[in-house]
């Protein structure tokens, strides 16, 4: 791979993570096609890179290229503290649908038995 192709597949990957970032940091975990598509999206953008992230920058890369790295690598440790909140967000989703389906089949049991009863 050219060193040109190494700046466009790290443009593009920041890209993905910043426009990202723009549309779901802080947002609750909804579990939306939007949200999954999003997570594909940047799932195939740290695919993309992994091969330039296996070794440290060879001699003679250029400065455009350093700053794209730095920047990606940057993005990374946010993606990571981005998606620690995104997984306790769902986990709390999670917990308070496991609570209403309770609730649901407490009524539900309490319907049954109120009508047997009539």
């Amino acid at each position: 791979m050219n060193p040109a192709s190494h700046l466009d597949l790290l443009r593009r990957a920041n890209a993905h993570l910043e426009n990202f970032f723009a549309r779901f940091s802080g947002a609750p975990v909804l579990g939306t096609d939007q949200e999954i598509e999003a997570l594909l999206r940047v799932e195939r953008a740290l695919h993309s890179v992994r091969a330039l992230l296996d070794g440290s920058p060879q001699e003679g890369t250029d400065r455009e290229t350093l700053d794209e790295l730095a920047r990606y690598r940057t993005n990374l440790h946010r993606l990571r503290g981005e998606l620690a909140i995104m997984q306790e967000s769902a986990a709390g989703c999670r917990a308070r649908l496991f609570v209403r389906q309770k609730h649901l089949h407490a009524a539900q049991a309490w319907c049954a038995a109120s009508q047997a009863t009539h």
